[in-house]
């Protein structure tokens, strides 16, 4: 590729990229990939080479996320197949330099002599279609507790007194002093070291 003088445009195809990767280490593959889509950097003059277009193919499913990423991270056009001949989509990922990548979807089937046929949209038969036949499923048929109250249960909460609420009833008892119960004084004789005086509380303290 270095000694090529020839500046018409050309496309490198590699049939599969997952035998490669795993045949020779990654980041040994992305240099590769790295050099022959910039053959000036071998000529070190771009001026009578032409940018050269690498295309691979490469099985998802077979390899990690890291070499995945690190592909990823080279190329400037991502197309993801997925689907089967008759009902298959294409997912497009387009990068450029100092632009926001753009994503788009493609429909398209497979035809019995290996041609596309292209659709606007998914198909018909794998749309999901509402069946009017069939009644609306209650979500609360079948649950382990009642989400309302009946009028006997709402009357038996409205009635219940929890335990930090205080009532006057409840106030008066515990301040009312019962038969048989003794009542307890407090005799309490200040010391030459108490300081009574609220004005200066500390002037005790030696600071």
């Amino acid at each position: 590729m270095c000694k090529r003088t020839d500046t018409s445009p050309i496309t490198i195809a590699f049939d599969s990229l997952s035998w490669l990767l795993l045949h020779l280490p990654c980041t040994t593959l992305c240099q590769t990939l790295h050099a022959l889509s910039h053959p000036d950097s071998c000529l070190g003059d771009s001026s009578s080479v032409q940018r050269v277009r690498v295309l691979g193919l490469l099985h998802e499913e077979l390899h990690g996320p890291g070499p995945m990423g690190a592909l990823s991270s080279l190329a400037q056009t991502e197309v993801t197949l997925s689907g089967k001949m008759g009902q298959a989509s294409v997912h497009i990922l387009y990068r450029r330099p100092q632009q926001r990548p753009t994503f788009q979807t493609q429909w398209f089937s497979i035809l019995p002599d290996f041609s596309l046929d292209l659709h606007e949209g998914p198909p018909l038969e794998s749309q999901p279609h509402p069946d009017s036949h069939t009644p609306p499923v209650d979500p609360t048929t079948h649950l382990t507790f009642n989400l309302h109250l009946s009028k006997k249960e709402r009357e038996a909460r409205d009635s219940l007194t929890l335990p930090f609420q205080f009532s006057s009833e409840k106030q008066q008892a515990l301040l009312r002093s019962g038969p048989g119960q003794t009542t307890s004084h407090i005799f309490y004789e200040p010391d030459v070291y108490d300081d009574l005086d609220q004005e200066d509380p500390d002037d005790d303290l030696d600071i």
